[in-house]
């Protein structure tokens, strides 16, 4: 009976280590799948409507979720997003989480030019 409980207290260790690396590596392969699904989306979105939408794809809750932030006041693209994902996840489990995309920055005006005449202002 001795013998039996010291060898199991020798192998404890070795089978906490064994779990852990089970654990860890199926962890790296979730994120692994995570990160090429989303390779696979963003490509597959680029090819359709070119670099407007950015989805992030993550593993929760035994499905796949998909977070990206589209224009709402452009329903076309709203809808080949929704296209796109359907036709990349088909059948699996997944979720679509839309969030309202920022309006992009107003772009800058034009620099005056230098009136005619007169010297620039640079220090060069």
């Amino acid at each position: 009976m001795a013998t039996l409980v010291a060898v199991l207290i020798l192998a404890a260790p070795f089978t906490v280590v064994a779990a852990l690396v089970t654990l860890i590596q199926r962890r790296h392969q979730r994120r692994q799948a995570e990160v090429l699904r989303q390779i696979a989306l963003t490509d597959a979105l680029h090819a359709r409507l070119g670099a407007v939408v950015a989805p992030v794809v993550r593993w929760r809750h035994r499905a796949w979720q998909v977070a990206v932030a589209v224009p709402f006041e452009r329903p076309a693209i709203v809808a080949a997003v929704l296209a796109t994902v359907q036709e990349m996840f088909g059948r699996l489990r997944y979720e679509v989480v839309l969030n309202r995309q920022a309006p992009p920055p107003p772009l800058p005006h034009a620099a005056r030019s230098a009136a005619v005449g007169r010297e620039s202002l640079s220090w060069t």
